[in-house]
C-alpha cells in the first residue's frame, strides 16, 4: 500500500479550488480480501469565503493505482478546464 495525501489550491479568475488526492481503504467489502484493498481518490471543491465546500464536490474520481491518481492530480492543476466546468 502506498499512502498518499496531496492537497493544492488553485485560483481561476476570482475563484479558488482545493484539489485533494488521498489513499483510503475500501469501506465496503463484497468479496473476501476487499477490506484490505486501497483505492485512491481525487476530489475538487470550491473555496467560498475561505471555507472549503466539502459537501459539494465539483469533481470526483477513484483510481486503483497511486500513479494514476498522482498523474490526474497534476493534470487537474495544469488544465482544470478539462476536468470541471468553471
Amino acid at each position: 500500500m502506498r499512502e498518499l495525501e496531496l492537497k493544492n489550491v488553485i485560483k481561476i479568475a476570482e475563484r479558488e479550488f482545493l484539489i485533494s488526492t488521498i489513499s483510503m481503504h475500501v469501506r465496503h467489502s463484497f468479496f473476501e480480501g476487499d477490506s484490505k484493498k486501497i483505492v485512491y481518490e481525487t476530489m475538487v471543491f470550491e473555496i467560498i469565503n475561505e471555507e472549503v465546500q466539502f459537501h459539494h464536490p465539483i469533481f470526483n474520481e477513484r483510481y486503483n493505482m497511486p500513479d494514476e491518481a498522482i498523474a490526474e492530480h497534476g493534470a487537474i492543476i495544469k488544465h482544470p478546464e478539462n476536468f470541471f466546468i468553471i
